[in-house]
């Protein structure tokens, strides 16, 4: 039976409103959750579910700032070395314990030595207890950018029980401290939880913020099921059988539009979908042939095809507006589509019609979509482009490897989300994604992360998005967006980087 929220969760009758507790939301995503153990997966599948269990003592703001969230606070020391972080107290684990400092210290120790980016932790020299409720960092060297990175949900430093930490990867019982509590996993068939009656909302907020802020559980019960087929779950949410779709094919949200039974969400921007080179390889190798593929692509062409026409196009390595943004350079060399340039480009690169092997999936349809478009385009213009579409886990066996592959389709969703720093480690450093450093990029990064200010780090990224269209190693075609429903009766729910069923209700109950 459903009750009112004032009486279940302490809200005021102002507050309350015309929301109501109770019922089961069923939430549908395409693949199972190769893990819940947070720390260890950077997957999607896996981040929807476990962001709604687990909660880190830092995370990203709706306006993607770091925000305290079962920490109290930061006080960073003067020669950015020392982070003394207070604890929010009273906050309990779903099996009843109370959190305390000898539980974050395990957990942070246990994601140096298991965590899927260990290297966000990497600056960390030590931790220590400093009282029931307090811990210190103490870096080795100062790491101006290391609160951005401690923020990063791309593998969450979640905080768990002590005694669990001391567990390995995916031998931990799933004990968190959100909004709801693991209730079974099923594979290839659903996860379910159930609301944390004891959940500690913050109370430093109005309501939710990004990845924190005052958190609500209204609903009863939330199933997460697995369904593959795009088609079987819009029949299932046109039934009332599932309530919300994680994501559906653009075409069918737009026949959707006009149900009246079915809300439509475009989550946007959502991702850079991305053409990177292998530059170990010929003939991906030569500057003059990459600035060749660059000129000749229309990127208008190739989104409108491979998103089903839901793209936007802007040339920033940083999306419009957003702190980082690096204004026009590289404008004039972004969606150019001009064929006679591009034919004299690669008569100066002394391209002698070598193969062009691109590496798709057939798992992610943006990515084998793009690849078609951008192969014709090219073949356009004297390039001997084949294409090789393999499923995902083999594309991304086959792009670690310095032959056999001459570019690589790739949608970049969470790095350029995180910001400057985390979109450029994944092309700098000891593993670019283009096979080969680029010696100013590198140097550029390293500025990056040591630069104190965030005027001084725009003025560095601004050089890096100029080197990025100097040396073509990766060309943006565009941004992409995701394509959201759930029925009518679910209130409360907006668009984000994972579905927040927290603060989501059914109108119904």
């Amino acid at each position: 039976m459903a009750a009112t929220v004032a009486a279940l969760v302490g809200l005021s009758p102002v507050t309350a409103g015309a929301q109501t507790a109770g019922g089961d939301l069923v939430v549908v995503q395409s693949s199972n959750p190769p893990s819940l153990d947070a720390m260890v997966t950077s997957s999607q599948a896996s981040r929807n579910v476990t962001m709604n269990i687990y909660e880190p003592l830092f995370g990203f703001s709706e306006n993607i700032q770091p925000i305290p969230i079962l920490a109290e606070s930061v006080d960073i020391s003067p020669d950015g070395k020392t982070y003394h972080i207070p604890l929010r107290q009273g906050v309990k684990f779903h099996n009843g314990k109370e959190m305390t400092a000898e539980d974050v210290k395990a957990s942070l120790e246990r994601y140096i030595k298991y965590g899927a980016t260990q290297a966000m932790l990497e600056p960390v020299d030590k931790i220590d207890v400093a009282g029931p409720y307090e811990v210190t960092l103490t870096l080795k060297a100062p790491s101006p950018t290391f609160l951005e990175a401690f923020a990063s949900p791309r593998a969450p430093a979640v905080i768990i029980p002590a005694e669990e930490a001391v567990k390995g990867p995916n031998e931990i019982e799933i004990i968190g401290t959100g909004p709801y509590k693991f209730v079974e996993y099923v594979p290839d068939s659903h996860v379910k939880l159930e609301r944390f009656e004891d959940y500690s909302a913050n109370e430093a907020y109005d309501g939710i913020d990004g990845f924190g802020g005052r958190k609500t559980a209204y609903l009863d019960t939330v199933t997460f099921r697995v369904i593959p087929e795009p088609g079987a779950a819009v029949a299932a949410l046109e039934t009332g059988e599932v309530q919300l779709l994680e994501q559906l094919p653009v075409p069918t949200a737009r026949r959707l539009a006009a149900n009246g039974d079915i809300e439509i969400y475009e989550n946007m921007p959502w991702a850079f979908l991305t053409l990177i080179f292998n530059m170990k390889e010929a003939p991906g190798d030569n500057p003059k042939f990459r600035e060749a593929v660059q000129v000749a692509l229309n990127d208008e062409e190739i989104m409108a095809i491979a998103t089903e026409g839901l793209f936007q196009l802007y040339h920033g390595w940083m999306y419009e507006g957003s702190t980082y943004d690096a204004g026009d350079i590289g404008k004039d060399r972004y969606n150019v589509a001009d064929a006679e340039r591009a034919k004299a480009l690669l008569k100066e690169a002394g391209y002698n019609n070598e193969p062009f092997s691109i590496l798709t999936d057939s798992t992610i349809p943006e990515h084998g979509k793009a690849a078609v478009v951008i192969a014709e385009q090219l073949k356009a213009v004297g390039i001997n482009a084949v294409i090789n579409q393999v499923d995902w886990p083999t594309a991304l066996k086959i792009r670690l490897q310095d032959e056999g592959w001459n570019a690589w389709t790739l949608m970049m969703g969470i790095e350029p989300y995180l910001g400057p720093a985390a979109l450029i480690s994944t092309l700098t450093g000891q593993a670019p994604h283009f096979r080969a450093n680029d010696e100013q990029l590198d140097a550029l990064y390293q500025e990056l992360i040591s630069t104190d200010s965030v005027e001084g780090r725009k003025e560095v990224f601004a050089e890096i998005q100029e080197r990025l269209y100097e040396f073509g190693g990766i060309i943006k075609l565009g941004e992409t967006g995701l394509m959201q429903a759930s029925t009518a009766d679910v209130k409360g729910f907006k668009p984000f980087r994972f579905p927040r069923v927290y603060d989501v209700w059914i109108e119904s109950n």
